[in-house]
């Protein structure tokens, strides 16, 4: 009897007593304009490369 799920409760559900709700799409897919349009100057933008380290290997070798 473990095997087989107790679905009692979901025959006995009653879906009208549920609230109607309007769904919003929180992140939409971007339109066909918007892919056309120009790169906006954000997306342009790369950042420096970082500051190059100090060789320690000259230092020792000046000692």
């Amino acid at each position: 009897m473990a095997d087989k799920p107790d679905i009692s409760e979901v025959t006995k559900f009653d879906k009208s007593k549920l609230k109607k709700t309007e769904t919003q799409e929180k992140n939409p897919l971007p339109t066909k304009e918007s892919n056309e349009a120009p790169p906006s100057r954000h997306a342009l933008y790369t950042p420096p490369p970082p500051p190059a380290l100090p060789c320690f290997q000259s230092l020792l070798l000046a000692v």
